[in-house]
């Protein structure tokens, strides 16, 4: 890593963890986020500066979002800069609309499941393609001007990507919830008109590259929070007595906080590595790993996190709660470990 961008990494590091000290915790959105992200220069710096970005790549977006899982944050950036940029980055077709989303003037989300079969069918109509089907769980849909969707082509393996207004006919938005105060949503598609924005059979490679980088982003995002789980249990066991003695003085307790920081390590460490790894197919499965590390980590943590503290940790008002549910969306949302273990024995 070159001595410019390690300093350029430093100082936005600084300044993720001064925006996230300045936010209250947990609160589900900041006032203008879209565009105060812009303004902060985070929308640019995913992509090549040959397409209009900073070029701080998987790295810079590792910063952001191991400050976003810090102070749970629910801005859009993962699924609109990271998942939809992505893609919108790669596609020569869409360089004004990734214009736009760099410069925080469109939303877009991602309607599709990393690691899995697309849900959706396009079938070709005129000079056109009619888009069909639905998908689930599209992170916050409920604030896209935009979605881009990925389809299979007819009755073939291929597919393709396609982009469409949010309020274009036939599109419908069904909007719930998430346990962490996040937004998701049902995304379908009755008979849309779209065009396609990918070339014949470059979509499915464009796509895994970007999935790849969402997990990644993801980890990090899961590795804030394990931060977060792990210094709070370990005050709170510096602080709370039990017999006269403070409860991280028992020897079987103190062995239950170095395994959490050891899992913790075990995350830093994938990711660390994922973002700074040269070779991409050395980064593709560091990423991969990275994902799987930071469930099965964030699991036994947020587990260790709950026990430790006891039932005051079970609350919905207490801290350590609502950053266990936020592991435990992340997983719902970009998979569980075994429906990424084929990926990352490929990349081996």
């Amino acid at each position: 890593m070159s001595t410019n961008l390690d300093d350029e990494l430093h100082m936005l590091t600084d300044t993720v963890a001064r925006y996230v000290a300045n936010r209250s915790e947990g609160k589900a959105q900041i006032e203008n986020g879209w565009k105060e992200l812009a303004e902060l220069g985070w929308l640019y710096l995913p992509y090549p500066e040959e397409v209009g970005g900073l070029g701080l790549g998987t790295a810079g977006v590792s910063a952001v979002m191991q400050g976003h899982g810090r102070g749970l944050l629910a801005t859009p950036y993962l699924p609109f800069a990271v998942m939809a940029g992505g893609v919108l980055a790669r596609c020569p077709r869409a360089s004004h609309a990734l214009a736009a989303v760099m410069e925080g003037e469109q939303r877009v989300a991602a309607a599709f499941a990393v690691g899995a079969a697309p849900t959706l069918a396009a079938h070709p109509a005129g000079a056109g393609w009619r888009l069909v089907g639905a998908c689930d769980h599209v992170l916050s849909v409920d604030e896209a001007d935009a979605v881009l969707a990925v389809a299979r082509i007819g009755a073939t393996e291929e597919t393709g990507l396609f982009l469409v207004r949010a309020d274009a006919p036939g599109v419908t938005i069904t909007v719930q919830p998430l346990p962490d105060g996040r937004k998701a949503g049902r995304v379908g598609f009755d008979d849309v008109a779209v065009d396609r924005l990918d070339e014949d059979g470059e979509a499915e490679a464009l796509l895994r590259e970007v999935e790849t980088e969402a997990l990644l982003a993801a980890a990090a995002d899961n590795l804030g929070a394990m931060q977060v789980l792990y210094e709070q249990t370990l005050d709170y066991a510096k602080l709370r007595k039990q017999f006269g003695r403070p409860i991280g003085s028992f020897q079987s307790l103190q062995f239950r906080l170095v395994d959490m920081w050891i899992k913790l390590d075990e995350v830093r460490s994938l990711v660390a590595s994922a973002a700074a790894a040269p070779d991409r197919n050395e980064a593709g499965a560091l990423a991969v790993a990275a994902w799987i590390q930071s469930v099965w980590s964030g699991r036994l943590i947020g587990e260790e996190a709950i026990q430790i503290h006891g039932a005051i940790a079970m609350t919905d008002e207490h801290a350590v709660g609502r950053y266990v549910k936020r592991i435990l969306v992340n997983e719902l949302v970009f998979g569980a470990p075994e429906r990424h273990f084929s990926r990352y024995r490929s990349m081996r």
